[in-house]
């Protein structure tokens, strides 16, 4: 999953910039700079690309590469930093920053650098993703999150979820379901949808079991307005 996490200590003030990289597709979260707060949000592993507010915070680039290289060794990590003229201009040339974009910018120009850090690390970028409020499904990993938590699906439980998640608001009949997940030549009987969809939906839990509806005496749809 490629996943951003933004380390601030004003949240509010990137709250557009928030917005825009979701509508970008890309699962985005805020933390603050001080370390319990930071080793909480890093953990279990620390997402790949890290934006370090340097308006905000007094953590340096070094201090938070030094952190990821002590706390994570071995995890891949990102940091673009955003910085005024003036930090850039002190900016240690060992602190182990990949990219930075002096302020003011715009949210466009760190998406692009966004992706080409992705693309040169993982060739992944926000066309993977499927974005449907808090579920995430990454194509290009096979994985899906609902509310930042790891979904454990089997293979057909995912595919089942992803063609639906892609063709959201259209009502599909049990049998196209079995044509277009299991595939024609398959001689299992229609409730094999109802068994597969009854667990996805209990792997979603109460809150997000609804974004699977039953249409009645049709089929099944994907509703990302619940």
């Amino acid at each position: 999953m490629q996943r951003i996490l933004i380390v601030t200590d004003n949240p509010k003030a990137t709250v557009p910039l928030q917005h825009e990289l979701i509508r970008a597709g890309y699962p985005v979260g805020t933390s603050g700079a001080e370390h319990p707060a930071l080793l909480e949000a890093l953990n279990p592993r620390p997402a790949q690309i890290l934006i370090l507010d340097g308006t905000s915070v007094r953590l340096s680039p070094k201090e938070l590469r030094d952190l990821l290289n002590r706390e994570f060794p071995g995890q891949e990590a990102r940091m673009i930093w955003l910085a005024t003229q003036e930090q850039v201009a002190r900016l240690d040339p060992a602190s182990g920053l990949d990219d930075f974009l002096i302020l003011p910018s715009s949210a466009d120009e760190l998406l692009a650098r966004i992706r080409l850090l992705l693309w040169k690390t993982h060739r992944v970028d926000g066309a993977d993703l499927i974005v449907a409020g808090d579920l995430v499904i990454d194509q290009a990993n096979y994985s899906v999150q609902v509310s930042n938590q790891p979904l454990e699906l089997t293979y057909k439980e995912y595919e089942l979820l992803r063609f639906l998640a892609t063709h959201r608001g259209r009502v599909f009949t049990r049998e196209a379901l079995l044509n277009q997940v299991w595939g024609y030549d398959y001689y299992g009987g229609t409730r094999t949808v109802d068994v597969h969809i009854r667990r996805i939906r209990a792997k979603l839990g109460p809150e997000y079991e609804d974004l699977v509806e039953t249409v009645r005496n049709v089929g099944y749809r994907f509703n990302d307005a619940v």
